[in-house]
């Protein structure tokens, strides 16, 4: 069978320290079928490449191509607030991607188009497919997009002829799921399938990460935007430091919010405790997950009312063996069972996050971490992939699209 893989979000390069779980599935993937990967292109990155046996194919949308602002970065959403010629290359981009789709699925006889967020590539991909199906269409929802089209005007219309253009829906969790059908007004049938890791690279010890922190250390892994609720996780250090002197959080990632959160840092008089390490490569973030005590995700429901599909990363941090504490929101309570393998506390409370952080600190039970590795096998991606080829392959008779 033969996939093409239509996404926003995927590595400029494997060592960018960027998303990559597109990436990861294709890779899953491509080890039983024929994979190709259709992305944005970025200014220096090459239009045609291959990775670890999955073909990438990168379409240009504005020219000169140093001057293409929309895709990459902090991501779409961001790009478009940050930026007036993000905002004219939309059009562009949903013309330039529509007929990328078309001349890919002609040109190779693709029979699946997997498109990842429902804006652009679910609506670029039921553009490209027509009234008279050219191929079967599985859309994946991860969040931001659903959210995105609450609060268009027509977002809902859009959602709709979407839906009676894709053959099935996936969705990173229930809440992503449920906030689809309110968008529509009917149940969609969306399968939940959030992304997982490659549990065997956790496997194999790396090299111990040095740090200043004589107790170990808590680590944070993500985008430092409003949503992964960092900044709760900073005033829960007051306590944390109180309660274990010593103990120190690193926090991996960027984002606009990076000089705040340090300046929140710099005010709780936290510099000793906080360390802040950048965006790292994945082989290294590996080694931080291998070396911390605890990991913990702190997600929130952002002022916009928004939150995330299930953070890839929860499944990492549960491969490498480790606690983890994360919020009671978005899709983490459709992977961690609180006491089972790990702990859940209530979003946007440092107070209680605080006191979840302890309880997993002052755990002695085995069981857990066992179950949490237990629940990373499950998400591992070659589990994935058996999943998710049936998706693929299923008829597209299964699901009712709509009412």
């Amino acid at each position: 069978m033969r996939i093409l893989i239509t996404t926003s979000t995927f590595p400029v390069a494997l060592t960018d320290g960027g998303p990559r779980f597109v990436f990861d599935l294709a890779k899953a993937l491509s080890s039983q079928d024929e994979v190709e990967v259709l992305a944005p292109h970025a200014a220096g990155a090459a239009t045609s490449e291959k990775w670890e046996g999955v073909s990438i194919r990168r379409f240009r949308y504005f020219w000169p191509s140093r001057l293409q602002r929309l895709a990459y970065g902090g991501g779409m959403r961001e790009n478009l607030r940050a930026s007036w010629l993000a905002t004219l290359q939309v059009p562009f981009l949903l013309i330039a991607e529509t007929s990328a789709i078309r001349w890919r699925t002609g040109r190779n006889r693709v029979e699946v188009v997997n498109s990842h967020w429902m804006v652009p590539q679910g609506l670029t991909s039921a553009w490209a497919r027509g009234r008279r199906p050219r191929f079967r269409h599985v859309l994946h929802i991860h969040a931001a997009d659903i959210y995105l089209l609450a609060r268009i005007p027509f977002g809902a219309v859009v959602a709709r002829f979407v839906l009676r253009r894709a053959d099935a829906v996936l969705a990173d969790g229930s809440h992503v799921r449920d906030a689809l059908d309110e968008l529509v007004g009917y149940s969609t049938g969306a399968v939940l399938e959030p992304m997982g890791a490659w549990v065997d690279a956790f496997d194999t010890p790396a090299e111990q990460i040095t740090t200043r922190f004589g107790s170990g250390y808590l680590v944070f892994v993500g985008r430092l935007v409003e949503k992964k609720g960092v900044t709760y996780l900073i005033e829960a250090m007051d306590e944390i430091r109180r309660r274990y002197p010593g103990l120190g959080l690193i926090i991996i990632g960027s984002g606009p919010l990076q000089s705040g959160l340090e300046g929140e840092v710099g005010r709780r008089g936290l510099e000793d405790v906080v360390e802040f390490a950048g965006a790292k490569p994945h082989d290294q973030v590996i080694r931080y997950l291998q070396g911390a005590r605890l990991a913990v995700v702190p997600s929130v429901i952002d002022s916009r009312g928004e939150t995330e599909g299930m953070p890839t990363v929860v499944i990492e941090m549960m491969a490498a063996g480790l606690p983890v504490v994360g919020s009671d929101v978005d899709g983490i309570p459709d992977v961690i069972e609180h006491g089972r393998n790990g702990w859940l506390a209530r979003p946007a409370d440092s107070a209680d996050l605080a006191e979840t952080i302890a309880l997993a600190l002052e755990s002695k039970d085995p069981s857990v971490p066992a179950s949490a590795r237990e629940t990373a096998v499950e998400h591992d991606w070659a589990e994935i992939a058996v999943r998710y080829l049936s998706h693929l392959r299923a008829s597209s008779n299964d699901t009712d699209r709509g009412p």
